[in-house]
């Protein structure tokens, strides 16, 4: 499955829609919008070039929007979970790249890095930005990552049901700390990107490192929390994931442009969050997993 998370995209919702591919490595797609109670035809436009679209209601922000489409491919029993900005920014014809780790099988959660590979151009106050933000997010995690506030990625079923975004402001950083804490294997793979050519932005440099910054070192003191309660409690019956892991050099697969980090095991599970999309039950993957339909991504 992939979805789109939409505010105020009337402009330029329905092209994006009608370039998302149909199906990817043989699995048909499914393609919703989110529309984060947007006040022009977004969901109408949307509609109208195919997608599912899923309203909110009243605007909430970015974060409680990937919210809500992990929440739906949980419950739809989709074999990935992808999503991209509907502003045009990403190339949805690249969800095999995003997807394909996933649904091969060598990792969980998968971002969409522009600057991995080939020199991007960008705004230059997105870039600075963009290179702080990253390198303290690579600082907290105690790894390299490439693209911290990349809009294009992609989840295992397992990582998406497990998901904890914990603000409605935005989810680009707090979801990578909440799925590499929880020793879900990650990748990068390489995306092409190109400047917005309609609408505007919601990010605005003070605001937004306002709201990201503390949301940051909120879910940093949650997983140290969350750390002191497995090793002080008795944890009868419970299987714990262990840490994601330091700091390791990245390798690149020859055979496909996909950057990769060591696996790490999981079982079990981490106490739970209020923001949790924990829809996990019943979860379908696998052929045969719905009768007479293949998984969708």
């Amino acid at each position: 499955m992939l979805f789109l998370p939409a505010w105020d995209e009337e402009q330029v919702v329905g092209a994006v829609v009608a370039r998302a591919p149909r199906q990817v490595l043989g699995v048909p797609v499914d393609c919703l919008v989110i529309d984060d109670g947007s006040s022009d035809r977004t969901a109408e436009r949307a509609a109208a070039a195919g997608a599912e679209v899923v309203g909110l209601g009243a605007h909430r922000g970015l974060g409680a929007a990937v919210r809500r489409g992990l929440e739906e491919g949980v419950r739809r029993g989709a074999a990935a979970v992808a999503f991209c900005d509907a502003d045009g920014e990403y190339a949805p014809e690249e969800l095999e790249r995003l997807v394909r780790p996933v649904l091969d099988g060598t990792a969980d959660y998968v971002i969409g890095s522009r600057f991995a590979g080939a020199p991007r151009r960008m705004a230059p106050h997105r870039w600075l930005g963009n290179r702080i933000l990253t390198v303290a997010l690579g600082a907290v995690l105690g790894r390299r990552v490439s693209d911290g506030q990349s809009g294009y990625r992609a989840l295992s079923p397992a990582a998406a049901a497990d998901a904890e975004i914990i603000h409605d402001f935005n989810y680009a950083q707090v979801l990578t700390q909440d799925l590499l804490g929880k020793g879900y294997r990650y990748a990068e793979v390489p995306i092409s990107y190109r400047f917005r050519t309609t609408g505007r932005s919601f990010v605005r440099p003070a605001g937004y490192l306002a709201q990201v910054l503390p949301a940051v070192v909120r879910q940093r003191r949650a997983q140290a929390a969350r750390a002191r309660f497995v090793r002080g409690s008795p944890a009868v019956g419970r299987a714990v994931r262990p840490p994601a892991p330091g700091f390791a050099p990245l390798r690149v697969d020859a055979s496909t442009p996909t950057i990769t980090s060591p696996a790490v095991p999981r079982a079990g599970a981490l106490p739970g969050g209020v923001h949790r999309a924990r829809l996990g039950a019943g979860l379908r993957t696998g052929p045969g997993a719905s009768a007479g339909r293949a998984p969708r991504p």
